[in-house]
């Protein structure tokens, strides 16, 4: 492929320089060259500058903010590229060479705007490759239903647009969870998001210790109206579970367990009991 486009690379970085160094080298090694690299550092409290600076590559530029939250630095790089494209890549995935390359030709084949892809989900623990597959919602899905259900619809990394209509989106910034669904939620109510079926993005699998409860609260409180019942019900229950497996406040538990009960009479006799 020619590569006449100028793509802004957008990657976000709160510390983790171990994870950082092969982020960049996959991005450096896209086939497609025609980039611009923008390490955003939301106000790390480690050398995230030297790590940048020995890689002495002219596309990479390095900004460093106070520290707020990932989609804040996610902004900022998207409002200051320069790119016709932009591309997303967390600070701890990893493209295959190609992934440019193929994101480009489907986004000029099928005249989308953006597209969300296919995820490698790599185990750090057993050392094992998983593949997800992405699909359009079905007819009668919408895409909140259709993230909801699956799970890793909508990767950070593997997201891809035109400029103007990052810009026009943008993250917002209230939310450290959820934020990538909320995202392309907003994204696909506007423009034409397609999936990428051929996956060419590395997500490493961590067990979550963790959650930003407050954030998945109000992601759903957004878009409450627009999921099916069975949906709404079926996330709540599994979030449920999540929060009573990582030892979450009460006041979280007592929300899910309320949650559930909005639609009780799909509560199996061996749930309720």
């Amino acid at each position: 492929m020619r590569c006449q486009n100028l793509i802004s690379i957008v990657i976000p970085v709160y510390n983790g320089v171990e994870y950082l160094h092969n982020t960049l080298l996959s991005a450096v090694r896209q086939t497609y060259n025609n980039i611009e690299i923008i390490i955003v550092d939301d106000g790390s409290e480690e050398d995230i500058e030297s790590l940048v600076k020995s890689f002495d590559d002219n596309r990479i530029m390095y900004y460093r903010l106070s520290h707020k939250n990932a989609d804040s630095a996610r902004n900022f790089g998207i409002n200051i590229s320069k790119g016709m494209y932009i591309a997303m890549l967390d600070s701890d995935d990893i493209w295959e060479s190609n992934h440019l390359c193929d994101c480009m030709e489907l986004l000029l084949k099928e005249g989308a705007d953006g597209l969300y892809g296919s995820l490698i989900l790599y185990n750090k623990f057993t050392k094992e490759n998983k593949i997800f597959y992405v699909r359009s919602p079905k007819e009668y899905e919408n895409m909140i239903d259709y993230l909801l259900l699956t799970g890793y619809g909508a990767q950070t990394s593997t997201l891809f647009m035109k400029s103007e209509t990052a810009k026009d989106i943008l993250w917002d910034e209230n939310m450290t969870n959820n934020d990538d669904y909320d995202f392309v939620v907003r994204y696909c109510k506007k423009y034409k998001m397609i999936p990428k079926t051929t996956p060419t993005v590395t997500y490493t699998l961590k067990n979550r210790t963790t959650c930003d409860f407050i954030s998945c609260i109000y992601f759903i409180e957004k878009y409450r109206e627009e999921i099916k019942s069975d949906i709404y019900f079926f996330y709540h229950k599994n979030m449920l579970q999540f929060a009573k497996r990582i030892n979450a406040k009460d006041e979280i538990l007592t929300h899910y367990k309320k949650e559930i009960l909005r639609y009780k009479e799909l509560i199996s006799f061996k749930d309720y009991i």
